[in-house]
């Protein structure tokens, strides 16, 4: 029955695009391999990772390599004979900073924090990656279960139709209602054909989220499922700590204190090793050694103010960044609690509209048959009727609400791809 509906979703489609099959399995594999978001956000903390390692040169001698050949020539003293010679050398030198005002340290320090900011903002990416991702597959689960749905009450209608008709011929039932009965089969006729296009709109959309540009329908015989009944209420001071943006504002001043430091160290000496060796002559290979070896000590004592503002500046810098830390964190509580009761609100919704969906099959199974036995009025009859069929609309449309809103709810808190779409 299910593989029937979905081939006849796809007819109704487009006779140009290829139908594939597809699980959530397979979709959260492609979004990790192609879709150019996470591909960026991989380059981008590869480059912290590289900014970090080139930090750590500072702790490192500075070798190098030197060699030259030349030649000159040139007319002797009485204009008639003529100088000429060759010079070689080559050798090694090194260059070691001991101590410049603690720079090299605390830019290794600041180095790694930015790369651990790098790593919340990969996070961060998948995250939001993974919630537009999950929200599309959602839609195309709601799609398939909307055409099943949109059938099963398009055949009930007709049935109702048929009904109403033979009521009609016998008298029972005036021509206006026979005509809304009508109207309602032409109506669920039109809801079903949407229903079957909307497939392709989500096919598209989900196509787009995954990082896809070819032309397929995806097919998906999973389900909108219902998980949790009720969720315990978070620790929202302790619950928002985790969050990608919350860190992220907290090693922001961890960077900025490091930079104040990094800029005080002008106030300090910079010290630093030298030494080389190496050996020249006039014929290849040379052969007269020498080397040499030093400690300088260098201290700037007026630079025009710079260092004054330079220090003032980067003062400032903390303190803006610690004024945003507490409002990032503020702000992070407020949201927070705001979507912890939506979903809240989401999740005791879907149960009381489950609770209401039973109790309408119930009372439309008993209108049906007083009904058919000439004990309830039309009016009485066509009321519950539609009320039971809005309601198996507003069950389904709810369980997508609800996973819609567990989505959200994780994407807040910054986490990556679930076992099934919405838990």
């Amino acid at each position: 029955m299910k593989k029937t509906i979905f081939a006849v979703a796809i007819l109704f489609l487009t006779s140009f695009a290829f139908a594939e099959k597809i699980n959530w399995e397979i979709v959260v594999q492609q979004t990790l391999e192609k879709n150019p978001l996470i591909q960026s956000a991989k380059l981008r903390l590869e480059n912290a990772q590289q900014a970090y390692n080139r930090s750590l040169s500072g702790y490192m001698p500075m070798v190098s390599l030197r060699g030259s050949a030349s030649q000159r020539g040139g007319d002797a003293a009485d204009g008639i004979n003529t100088t000429f010679s060759r010079s070689y050398s080559y050798g090694l030198s090194a260059n070691l900073s001991i101590f410049s005002g603690f720079d090299t340290y605390n830019d290794v320090r600041q180095k790694s924090t930015e790369l651990k900011i790098a790593q919340l903002s990969y996070d961060r990416v998948v995250s939001d990656v993974a919630y537009e991702v999950t929200s599309q597959y959602i839609n195309l689960m709601w799609a398939y279960e909307s055409v099943e749905l949109s059938k099963r009450i398009f055949e009930r209608r007709k049935e109702n139709r048929d009904m109403v008709q033979l009521k009609y011929n016998s008298g029972n039932v005036d021509a206006g209602s026979l005509k809304r009965i009508e109207a309602d089969v032409e109506l669920t006729s039109f809801n079903l054909r949407k229903a079957q296009r909307y497939i392709e709109t989500a096919s598209a959309a989900l196509l787009k989220a995954i990082g896809r540009k070819d032309n397929v329908i995806l097919v998906t015989e999973e389900k909108l499922s219902i998980h949790e009944r009720m969720i315990a209420r978070p620790d929202f001071a302790d619950i928002i700590t985790k969050i990608p943006e919350f860190l992220t504002a907290q090693f922001n001043v961890d960077v900025s204190r490091f930079q104040y430091a990094k800029v005080k160290s002008a106030w300090f000496p910079n010290i630093g090793l030298s030494g080389g060796m190496s050996r020249a002559g006039r014929e290849w290979a040379p052969d007269r050694d020498s080397w040499d070896a030093g400690l300088s000590i260098s201290y700037m004592l007026f630079n025009g103010g710079a260092r004054f503002a330079d220090t003032k500046i980067s003062s400032n810098q903390l303190k803006i960044t610690e004024e945003t830390f507490k409002n990032v964190t503020n702000s992070l509580r407020s949201s927070a609690v705001s979507y912890f009761n939506s979903l809240t609100d989401s999740i005791e919704n879907m149960s009381v509209r489950e609770f209401y969906l039973a109790a309408s099959q119930l009372q439309a199974e008993i209108s049906m048959r007083k009904y058919i036995n000439g004990l309830s009025s039309y009016q009485d009859w066509y009321s519950i009727e539609n009320d039971y069929i809005n309601s198996q609309t507003m069950f389904l449309d709810t369980k997508r609400s609800s996973a819609m809103e567990k989505s959200r709810w994780r994407n807040f808190l910054g986490e990556g791809f679930a076992d099934e779409p919405g838990k």
